[in-house]
């Protein structure tokens, strides 16, 4: 095997980024990703307490749940005392808009697409004259 093979792959710090290729000016860096023994013991430790402590909220939201299950879920809503509006009581319907039928589709036109409607000039009298 080669000398290149066998080494580990070296990262290269160019300016402010970091790249697998040499660049001009540079610098090799060696990439050490193996974390120490005390990196892992203090992770793994960490790891355990979050985990005791999601099961410690879990067991006093289930028996929270529970305490509550227990109370009636029946909710009273008094009936409304006054009686019910007549016919003649409501307000008006409003009326439609006289024109295009509703359709269920919406159709976008622009200026000048659609059947305009055209003005009708007022007919002159001859009262002035």
């Amino acid at each position: 095997m080669s000398a290149m093979a066998q080494s580990p792959p070296a990262a290269w710090r160019c300016g402010n980024t970091y790249t697998d290729q040499p660049c001009p000016g540079g610098k090799a860096v060696t990439a050490n990703d193996a974390p120490s023994a005390a990196q892992v013991r203090d992770a793994d430790s960490h790891t355990r307490q979050v985990q005791a402590d999601a099961q410690r909220m879990e067991h006093e939201r289930m028996r929270s749940e529970r305490a509550h299950g227990r109370q009636s879920g029946l909710v009273h809503i008094p009936r409304p005392t006054t009686a019910a509006a007549t016919p003649e009581q409501l307000p008006p319907k409003s009326q439609k808009k006289k024109g295009r039928k509703d359709s269920d589709f919406f159709t976008a036109a622009g200026p000048g697409t659609g059947t305009a409607k055209k003005k009708v000039k007022a007919a002159k009298t001859d009262a002035g004259s």
